[in-house]
């Protein structure tokens, strides 16, 4: 019995975690739909823009909080003494790959026609919203997991959910903080230089105003153009954040230690926790695409593969440390992994900066605005091939590394 305790234990706080955010995701998803019931009015311009985003997120927190069921089901199997051998995924077929991705596609241009040529044509397909961003998760977990060790059945849920409600909320609180600490020292210079509050009021009235989307990007637009602001929002997006979520996406691995059995392990094991972070942050950034569904879908789809391939990297590092086998393999997964997504969201931004930049030309050519989007859309670009042939490759590199687990470890449930 004793021999049994940690397992159960295990079960005990899964069952607990899991339900914490089962409450959570329909918390918040309660919380949206409140807070655009309460201030919704047919006549704003902006009204019905605001009630997509709200109820494509809140059915997304549905669909999350049903994702973190079966790992409740699993360890109660377990708390009432059932068994779950250890199952390899195999690798994904051609006909497989035909169907999701076929499928997705439909999903995107249903969505794309919909939302562009009905006011309300997002609520038909709403129900169906999330898989347009599931599909490819899981599309791109099945390249990257298939004939690959990863365990149980439990495990592999276990380690997607922890990923899904803990990661992505660890990586939030951090970047909160840091974006806080930003604004204390934004607040201190206000003090100092009692001249700029009234620029601060005059601006804020003017968003306030602004009435849309489009007229509040208009006002910000001298100001986000800033040399400055765009520096201090390459070095969060470019370095912070990354070093953030590249450190919080694998956390579940950290707890595994030494039951990981081969760095192989830990590279499909780190492609769930990439998984699990891409599809709540995803979720919560396409449903902000009501009108421009096709755009979104595809925009989280790319996003996704570089999320699930830099944390299979960073999983990688983890075992391969983990059992010895040298922590410069983790110090280098884990700059690389950072390097990756800092090249992808310094790309978005160089673009976006880009984009502004020519909207204050009001028509008008200019050559600088041309060059970063350029520099951006390129740099998107080279950063995403890389990644498609990197997933596959990796997958097939350490694929033959299962028959034999080179820590010699018995097979464990986490």
């Amino acid at each position: 019995m004793s021999a049994k305790l940690p397992n159960q234990w295990k079960s005990i706080l899964l069952i607990v975690f899991a339900a914490l955010g089962i409450l959570g995701l329909l918390g918040r998803g309660g919380y949206l739909i409140w807070s655009v019931a309460s201030a919704y009015s047919p006549t704003a311009a902006h009204a019905s823009s605001d009630l997509a985003g709200n109820v494509l997120d809140a059915v997304s927190m549905v669909y999350c909080a049903l994702l973190l069921v079966p790992v409740i089901v699993l360890s109660v199997r377990l708390l009432r003494g059932g068994t779950l051998p250890a199952r390899t995924i195999p690798p994904i077929r051609f006909w497989q790959a035909g169907v999701l991705g076929a499928a997705w596609l439909v999903l995107a241009i249903a969505g794309s026609l919909l939302s562009t040529r009905f006011a309300y044509g997002w609520v038909v397909l709403a129900v169906f919203f999330p898989l347009g961003v599931v599909l490819p998760i899981a599309f791109l977990v099945w390249i990257g997991l298939g004939g690959l060790p990863t365990g149980s059945v439990r495990r592999l849920w276990a380690v997607f959910s922890l990923a899904m409600a803990g990661s992505t909320v660890l990586a939030l609180v951090a970047e909160y903080l840091v974006v806080g600490a930003a604004a204390l020292v934004g607040w201190a210079a206000l003090l100092a230089h009692p001249e700029w509050q009234g620029l601060e009021h005059q601006l804020q009235t003017q968003i306030t105003h602004a009435g849309d989307m489009q007229t509040a990007l208009g006002v910000l637009a001298p100001y986000l153009t800033n040399p400055l602001v765009v520096l201090a929002v390459l070095a969060f997006a470019s370095g912070i954040g990354p070093l953030i979520e590249e450190a919080a996406k694998p956390a579940a691995l950290w707890l595994l230690g030494r039951n990981l059995r081969a760095p192989s392990e830990g590279f499909a094991l780190g492609i769930l926790c990439g998984a699990g972070f891409a599809l709540l942050e995803g979720v919560t950034a396409a449903s902000g695409f009501s009108q421009l569904w096709g755009v979104g879908m595809a925009g989280r789809a790319a996003s996704s593969l570089m999320h699930i391939t830099a944390s299979g990297l960073v999983g990688w590092g983890i075992a391969s440390a983990r059992l010895g086998k040298g922590w410069w393999r983790l110090g280098v997964a884990y700059l690389g992994a950072v390097f990756l997504h800092g090249l992808w969201n310094g790309s978005v931004v160089l673009a976006v900066y880009g984009g502004l930049r020519w909207t204050m030309q009001k028509g008008q050519f200019d050559l600088p605005s041309l060059l970063l989007i350029l520099a951006g859309v390129g740099l998107l670009g080279l950063v995403l091939l890389l990644v498609v042939i990197a997933l596959p490759v990796a997958n097939r590199a350490l694929r033959p590394a299962r028959a034999a687990p080179e820590s010699g470890a018995p097979e464990i449930d986490v």
